[in-house]
């Protein structure tokens, strides 16, 4: 089978740390019979030198990889973001023949960008072939219920029109979130193809990992001490507000118990201005995702926080729970929304989200247990990771889906 994956915010080995889009491709290139085309944009948050011309071309055995050209964005959702959106859409026209020549049996678009939504059914209608679209954001209600746009923003309803006709000519819809299809349901009102394909692990990738080279930066634990770690962003959708309180609570209380925190974003030094008075809370700065592992070590349990927030009913699938889980440590999530994998694999537990009592007892219930305790149950979760999350099992898994939708 010919595949075609187009993905604006795909990034590829050497620039910046590979997205699932790579991996997930890269394993179905690898299935006997099988040729994959994946399409991104230098519009992403990685690391992309200026490409002259359209587009630059990358192979690697069945798996050829286009960038298309495209402007340098930042974090966030406002206007320049919007019109890499579209300047994407418009270099995809562009590339339709070598997409043409590719002779593609089946084509998969992605958001975010959901503008690629329209590319996607055009390419459809022209090559007459299926159509998979992959929801990862849940988009224009994410600006809704998070960003409080209003129901009436011009671009609220133009994004609602995109979603609606994407979802209405996909033979086969696919998301991160295990709980998309309720949303979906609301929006087509009939039956639909739904697969879920979470976040997952490549495991040749992580086989890379490599000594941090800030180990002799690193916190130094000591005897009776009990590491509570964090690792991602310093920003408001991260919550971190509830760890930090929870961490004022049990400097008093619980000494014994500390608390690291790994990487970089905008709250950082709100953060360390803040809670400097604190003899609990160790900063650190980020590393790449490949010396992140050594720094995991350093931990008894890590933690991740979220907001309160409507949109998580649909459930979430984050990177940080694959780093977390390949580290083999417990893990306490604070979050209301629709639950999985971690309860799944046994490897920690979830809490009532915005809940500063509520994380602070979690951290003092597992600092009583013992380290064979503490052990096993990280165990459960790397054990769950491998067996069920690694990119080659979900990708075959998924290629098996796409044949049934393309027999029928």
């Amino acid at each position: 089978m010919n595949i075609v994956y187009i993905s604006k915010y795909t990034i590829l080995p050497g620039f910046g740390s590979p997205t699932r889009q790579y991996f997930i491709s890269k394993y179905l290139s690898k299935i006997p019979g099988n040729k994959v085309l994946l399409i991104g944009s230098r519009s992403t948050l990685g690391k992309i030198p200026k490409i002259k011309g359209l587009y630059q071309i990358q192979k690697e055995d069945k798996l050829e990889m286009i960038t298309l050209n495209g402007p340098e964005i930042e974090l966030g959702f406002n206007l320049k973001r919007l019109w890499s959106w579209v300047i994407f859409e418009i270099n995809i026209f562009r590339f339709r023949k070598k997409i043409k020549a590719f002779k593609p049996d089946f084509i998969i678009v992605s958001s975010l960008s959901i503008f690629t939504f329209l590319s996607g059914v055009s390419l459809k209608k022209w090559l007459h072939i299926p159509l998979a679209v992959e929801v990862r954001d849940i988009y224009p209600l994410t600006l809704i219920e998070v960003g409080n746009y209003s129901h009436y923003n011009p671009a609220v309803i133009m994004l609602k029109w995109i979603e609606r006709f994407g979802y209405k000519h996909a033979d086969l819809i696919i998301s991160t979130l295990p709980n998309a299809a309720k949303h979906i349901n609301s929006i087509l009102k009939r039956s639909f193809q739904f697969y879920w394909l979470p976040m997952g692990i490549d495991l040749d990738y992580y086989s890379d990992v490599k000594a941090s080279v800030y180990t002799q930066k690193l916190y130094k634990k000591k005897s009776g001490e009990f590491v509570v770690g964090y690792a991602g962003s310093f920003g408001k959708a991260n919550a971190l507000d509830e760890i930090f309180e929870a961490a004022k609570i049990l400097d008093n209380t619980h000494p014994h118990i500390k608390f690291v925190l790994i990487g970089e974003g905008p709250l950082k030094s709100f953060y360390q201005e803040k809670y400097k008075s604190l003899r609990n809370i160790f900063f650190f700065s980020a590393v790449p995702k490949l010396e992140l592992q050594e720094l995991l070590q350093k931990t008894d349990i890590l933690i991740n926080t979220w907001l309160d927030k409507a949109i998580y009913r649909f459930g979430i699938s984050p990177n940080k729970w694959i780093d977390y889980m390949y580290a083999a440590k417990p893990i306490v999530v604070a979050f209301n929304g629709y639950k999985c994998i971690i309860d799944e694999a046994a490897c920690g537990i979830f809490i009532p989200a915005q809940n500063t009592e509520a994380l602070a007892n979690a951290i003092i219930g597992f600092s009583k247990m013992n380290e064979e305790e503490l052990n096993s149950m990280g165990a459960k979760g790397k054990k769950y990771l491998i067996n069920k999350l690694s990119y080659e099992h979900l990708s075959n898994d998924f290629y098996k889906k796409l044949l049934s939708v393309q027999k029928e």
